[in-house]
């Protein structure tokens, strides 16, 4: 009598850090097709540890996510912080997991953009514009926001906002105006989340590689996937490290961000 040995195991994707500086999409895009192209890999857990980040990178991921979770099972494990984009990206999972000392919600969206209008004038420092429209400038940091800047930049930002809220509330499975009452940009342990029905379950990663292992049909055995680290994050490690992530965040272009 021959006995069948199923060779499949579980593939765990790390995203810790800050989306779209320290952890790029063209990053974890390829760890994503990697994870659904190996046949040996018959469910995902993806290993969240982040505050968010930049819009463009968190929605690339999360679409990337959503399209592997219907290929195989993706469960989401929050391991210290799930907020905003970080969160975002677990919604494109089955099921989610998060520690009890985790924290999760800032289900939002914001804009941030420094002016220099005094520092310039201070400065000597006079700015000329010729533009096509009246909101072509918009968000300048040379001059002060009127009243029609600040009404245009809040609908822009108001509409990913949506689209935020239409994802929770359909991976959640619960009423767009009941997500609408918690998305204020609050953060939450686990236990309180769990009870306003963000997560699925309170547990570790031994918990999530079970639960996999269970959805995927297939041994406790994992694989971890997770992005290479450039020479200059291994230069600035340690205290340097949030420095440089700081850094490198205020310096992206992306300045509407989930977090």
């Amino acid at each position: 009598m021959f006995k069948i040995v199923n060779k499949g195991k579980i593939a765990i994707i790390k995203i810790h850090g800050t989306i779209g500086s320290t952890i790029k999409y063209d990053q974890i895009s390829s760890l994503i097709i990697k994870a659904e192209k190996k046949k040996s890999v018959k469910s995902v857990i993806i290993d969240i540890n982040s505050p968010g980040g930049g819009v463009t990178d968190s929605d690339l991921i999360y679409s990337s996510l959503v399209s592997l979770n219907k290929a195989k099972p993706v469960i989401a494990y929050i391991q210290g912080l799930g907020a905003s984009g970080g969160y975002l990206l677990a919604c494109a999972s089955k099921h989610i997991i998060a520690t009890e000392a985790s924290i999760v919600g800032s289900i939002g969206v914001i804009s941030i953009r420094p002016v220099l209008v005094d520092l310039l004038n201070n400065l000597g420092v006079k700015v000329e514009v010729n533009k096509t429209g009246e909101f072509k400038d918009s968000g300048s940091i040379w001059r002060k926001q009127t009243k029609n800047d600040s009404k245009y930049l809040q609908e822009f930002i108001d509409d990913y906002y949506e689209r935020f809220l239409k994802i929770v509330s359909v991976n959640r499975n619960q009423d767009y105006k009941e997500i609408k009452k918690i998305a204020d940009g609050k953060i939450y342990w686990a236990p309180k989340a769990k009870e306003l029905g963000l997560i699925d379950s309170i547990g570790n990663l031994n918990y999530a590689i079970k639960l996999a292992a269970k959805e995927g049909n297939c041994p406790e055995k994992t694989v971890i996937y997770k992005p290479k680290v450039s020479l200059l994050n291994k230069l600035f490690k340690n205290a340097a490290s949030s420095t440089y992530e700081i850094l490198v965040d205020k310096l992206s272009a992306d300045n509407i961000r989930l977090v």
